[in-house]
């Protein structure tokens, strides 16, 4: 989903208040945002048919932005976006692929689901997020496992705690009709009425190269990647099985945006945006954890850190971050853009089938 990149880049340098706001010139921030809007549900409100992503921060853009801190009990007209405000429209953006997950699981046959317990990591993940997002991380125990994909007494006490809150018998493991149905109403509150409308493209299907790649030591964030890549990240997952680290996924394929139903060209030839690339934290030992502080200090990093990292950069069809000459410790890929051609064959499949559900 990470469409948003520029304005967490902007964030980033502080006070986005002087860059995004009615009237503003900078037409590709501005771009950004709207399609940020749009993919929170706001089609409506930014009059998507008649202008789509324009970048032009006019009164449709401050109705979008009005409406989505209104959902989110901010109180803001629209016109400006402050820090706070960007960060609570970063913050459901970066959701959306664990909401997806919880709408597919929504719209299915409960009875081939029946028990979170043997759900997937991913969508055990998806769970433990939206509760937390709900108040409920004290039963997770969220500041010590976050959400991790696996289902134990935490995760069951915080299911338990949520529904009985709200009036619904559960014994925070059968995933009732009643308790998914109010999964999704708790999550309509936060998005824009069009959210849903992204979901199948957002999700694999027979035709996409869109795949969620599950592995015995992935968790974290679905991990979103080109079908192409696949093989990729099973070589990752069998050096972190062999070095007994978890990989964390904080980020993989990112969507860029698109005019009128074309893709634009992007600014950079990323392998995120063709589905080639992950950003990651390693988990090791019991409980340990190494993001990119502790990454970048390779090769004076945990044993079994080291030895995941020093597996994949002697790996010949796969990089490493670490050795960028713009070090990204979080990062690997497997250098599909070493050829340009290919990277754009790939980039073009990835983000017509997510963004226009062109497959």
């Amino acid at each position: 989903m990470e469409c948003s990149n520029l304005l967490e880049a902007a964030l980033k340098k502080g006070t986005i208040s002087n860059s995004l706001f009615q009237g503003s010139s900078d037409k590709e921030l501005v771009t950004d945002l709207q399609r940020t809007l749009f993919e929170l549900g706001f089609r409506k409100e930014l009059k998507w048919d008649n202008y789509q992503a324009d970048g032009d921060y006019g009164k449709a853009t401050a109705v979008a932005v009005a409406a989505f801190a209104q959902r989110n009990n901010h109180s803001s007209d629209g016109k400006v976006i402050t820090d706070d405000l960007a960060k609570l429209i970063l913050q459901r953006h970066d959701f959306l692929p664990e909401m997806y997950v919880l709408w597919q699981i929504h719209t299915s046959d409960l009875r081939t689901k029946k028990y979170i317990s043997k759900g997937t990591k991913m969508s055990i993940t998806a769970i433990q997020v939206f509760l937390n997002t709900e108040g409920y991380g004290e039963q997770l125990n969220f500041a010590k496992y976050g959400a991790d994909g696996f289902y134990g007494n935490s995760t069951r006490n915080a299911v338990v705690k949520y529904a009985s809150d709200h009036n619904i018998n559960s014994d925070g493991d059968l995933l009732s009709r009643p308790l998914i149905d109010l999964f999704l109403n708790d999550i309509n509150r936060y998005y824009g009425s069009k959210w849903t409308d992204l979901a199948e493209q957002n999700l694999p299907s027979r035709k996409s190269p869109l795949v969620l790649f599950e592995a015995s030591n992935f968790s974290g964030k679905p991990c979103r990647a080109d079908e192409e890549f696949v093989p990729a990240l099973e070589k990752i997952n069998g050096y972190a099985k062999q070095a007994n680290v978890f990989v964390h996924v904080t980020s993989s394929f990112r969507t860029t945006t698109n005019v009128r139903g074309a893709i634009v060209k992007p600014a950079t030839f990323s392998n995120h945006l063709a589905g080639h690339g992950i950003d990651m934290n390693v988990r090791y030992g019991n409980g340990g954890w190494a993001n990119s502080k502790v990454l970048a200090k390779y090769p004076n990093v945990p044993e079994p850190v080291k030895y995941f990292l020093k597996l994949i950069i002697d790996d010949p069809k796969l990089r490493w971050g670490g050795n960028f000459n713009t070090t990204d410790p979080v990062h690997i890929d497997d250098h599909l853009n070493k050829d340009r051609a290919a990277w754009k064959k790939r980039y073009e499949a990835m983000q017509k089938a997510v963004q226009l559900g062109e497959v």
